[in-house]
């Protein structure tokens, strides 16, 4: 069964004709609007059904109408530049309501089509640079039959979620790579987060945050160890030295890090466990909020402040670095912590490490949303990082099969 069949629940009031040069800007108007101005920073903390059903509907329309064939570029475009291809990457962008209007030379990338590119590329978590390369063209290339299955999957997930959810909880939103921290339907506090690489993903999980933990030892998982800093011993013998480190056998005991071989030890079998002392050198920062799960997964803060600028933030080993952790934990010292005396004491101290428990334990939900419909009516996309899109979802076959049986009778 497609996807898409029973979220049709009425035929579309209007069908896009066949995009040409010459087709008419009213009828396209019909069912896009000029597009907003967006921010980057996108809070997902509803869902509006009867939008996301209408989104659908028109991009179900717009692909049985409007070829959507595969575009190759030889080269980056952005402004200025000269290109057969911009004619109809403008048809694509007036489309789907990025472009307001067509360029008046079809071949040339004018400012309006650097604006709508830009537009585009925050409406798909992309650098709007407004430079065409591969990741722009890519989503360019996405037909509005993909576009549409996956609105209508995530509209699913999304509407289980907000059936269930709570008045106060943290949402980490994976391919989003942004935390929301939500009172009501408002959403309070926002960061970017860094996520898990493709290889080592952030599992999807729902929890309970209990604690908030200052100036926190890092246990070093043996997986972390084995991958990455035996890598880095045995490149400098005083690593473990440098990095404040701690060293124990299997039964606990303190082994001294000067005189050792540690270059030779790590080219072995390594019998020791790793521990990271607290401090400005912490991998995890001067802040980690615990949650009890069974991946060993938290969040925390990081010394390594760049990587948030970048726009893909897979570089975690399936934690979640928060950008914001040291506002996020005084957020709690504010609201939620027993002792505030406690946390500042803490807090002014880096190298003692102290946990806080949380007055009222805060639901926590680390959720895999790859397409939503934004406040201002905008459709919103995210690369699928870990390829979740493409395996089939039961769940969804069995809902909409309900659908199909008794349409009258299905609740979204």
């Amino acid at each position: 069964m497609d996807i898409l069949a029973f979220f049709i629940l009425a035929s579309c009031t209007y069908c896009p004709p066949e995009i040409t040069n010459s087709a008419p800007q009213a009828s396209i108007s019909l069912v896009y609007q000029k597009p907003k101005p967006q921010s980057s920073n996108v809070v997902i903390t509803d869902i509006n059904t009867a939008v996301l059903l209408t989104k659908i509907q028109d991009l179900v329309s717009l692909g049985k109408y409007s070829p959507w064939e595969e575009l190759t570029l030889s080269k980056n475009l952005t402004i200025g530049d000269q290109s057969s291809s911009l004619a109809t990457i403008a048809d694509r962008l007036l489309l789907l309501g990025d472009l307001s209007r067509r360029p008046k030379i079809a071949t040339l990338f004018n400012h309006d089509l650097l604006n709508a590119v830009k537009l585009f590329q925050q409406r798909h978590g992309l650098k709007p640079d407004g430079i065409i390369g591969p990741h722009t063209l890519d989503w360019l290339n996405t037909s509005p039959q993909r576009r549409a299955e996956l609105l209508a999957q995530n509209m699913l997930r999304q509407q289980r979620f907000f059936d269930k959810a709570s008045n106060r909880y943290l949402l980490v939103n994976i391919p989003q790579f942004q935390l929301n921290l939500v009172l009501g339907k408002e959403s309070v506090f926002q960061s970017k987060v860094i996520v898990g690489k493709a290889k080592r993903p952030t599992p999807i999980i729902n929890g309970m945050l209990r604690s908030v933990v200052l100036n926190p030892t890092w246990n070093v998982p043996r997986s972390i160890l084995a991958k990455d800093i035996l890598r880095k011993i045995r490149s400098n013998n005083n690593f473990l030295l440098e990095h404040n480190y701690e060293v124990f056998d299997y039964m606990g005991n303190k082994i001294a890090l000067e005189g050792q071989d540690w270059v030779s030890l790590a080219n072995g079998k390594f019998p020791f466990n790793v521990r990271q002392k607290p401090g400005i050198k912490n991998t995890l920062g001067r802040v980690k909020f615990y949650f009890e799960n069974e991946h060993s997964v938290y969040l925390h803060d990081t010394p390594n402040k760049q990587l948030f600028n970048r726009y893909q933030r897979t570089f975690s080993s399936g934690c979640i670095r928060v950008e914001k952790a040291k506002e996020l934990s005084k957020w709690f010292a504010n609201r939620q912590q027993i002792s505030k005396r406690s946390w500042y004491h803490a807090f002014n101290n880096p190298s003692k490490n102290r946990w806080l428990p949380i007055n009222s334990p805060m639901p926590i939900h680390l959720v895999y949303w790859t397409a939503w419909v934004d406040h201002n009516n905008q459709a919103q996309f995210r690369n699928d990082i870990y390829a979740l899109e493409k395996r089939p979802y039961k769940t969804t076959q069995q809902q909409l099969t309900k659908l199909e049986t008794n349409p009258a009778k299905f609740k979204f």
